[in-house]
């Protein structure tokens, strides 16, 4: 993927910000290192929060979930698919904290916006979690469009992904093809597969992204009803249903198996 530096305005400064020699490449590289399974750095100005203004540039960090088949959750007739991984979630907030710590120690702010299981935090800073979600970062980032399902999609691993970000003011290269728009094309498997038709079935674009993709109070009274019956706030049929990243392979919540099309 091409890149290019921001044209950002930075203050010049005779302090250690200045003394030490940012790599995008290798950040990126050493954060794969650290656990990663996705890593980009974006230009993220564009409808950047007030509070946020002064770190314009994201730093997108993705770790893939276990396979589906090992992810299904089932009571009766009920069954879902659960998305939320605590592990996970501990690993990206521990590669947040070496990519905070890093650019610190080299004279730059940097601000972790933790996973977004993990937003349930008392402190000052946890308010401005929700002024900035993680599909920002990553559409910026190029590592991703948001599907019809409201979720991230990436090429190759679909919505079976969790996400973390780090905003900054450093002067890293970014990258050149942001999505700005959705790849979904015609495919509606997760409109047809969601069971409280709650997805519309929308192409996201950047331009309309205040547009809802979903009913949300649809999507609620799914998540709620499966609470009650399997005793989880789960339900996930739409990233099982996406075949984006399944190489020809969708599972089939419905039959309990995976076949392939």
């Amino acid at each position: 993927m091409k890149k290019f530096t921001a044209s950002f305005n930075y203050i010049k400064s005779t302090g250690p910000r200045n003394e030490y020699a940012l790599d995008s490449s290798k950040l990126v590289r050493m954060i794969r290192s650290w656990g990663a399974t996705l890593a980009g750095i974006g230009d993220v100005r564009q409808g950047l929060a007030r509070e946020f203004r002064h770190i314009p540039v994201g730093i997108s960090i993705a770790v893939a979930h276990p396979p589906v088949k090992d992810s299904i959750i089932s009571k009766g007739s009920v069954i879902a698919y659960t998305n939320q991984f605590p592990q996970i979630d501990a690993l990206l907030v521990n590669i947040q904290k070496r990519i905070v710590s890093y650019l610190r120690s080299r004279g730059w702010k940097a601000f972790a916006i933790p996973p977004d299981t993990d937003k349930y935090d008392p402190s000052f800073a946890a308010r401005l979690y929700p002024l900035f979600p993680h599909k920002t970062a990553a559409t910026c980032a190029g590592l991703g469009w948001v599907g019809k399902n409201g979720l991230l999609v990436n090429p190759d691993y679909g919505a079976r992904l969790s996400w973390g970000t780090v905003l900054t003011d450093a002067p890293l290269e970014v990258t050149r093809e942001p999505y700005l728009k959705g790849e979904c094309h015609g495919c509606n498997r997760c409109v047809e597969a969601c069971p409280a038709g709650a997805i519309r079935g929308i192409q996201w674009t950047r331009d309309v992204a205040g547009t809802p993709l979903l009913d949300i109070e649809k999507c609620a009274l799914q998540m709620e009803y499966h609470r009650k019956v399997i005793g989880s706030c789960i339900c996930a049929h739409c990233i099982v249903a996406c075949p984006v990243g399944r190489r020809g392979k969708v599972l089939s919540l419905k039959q309990n198996k995976i076949s392939t099309n």
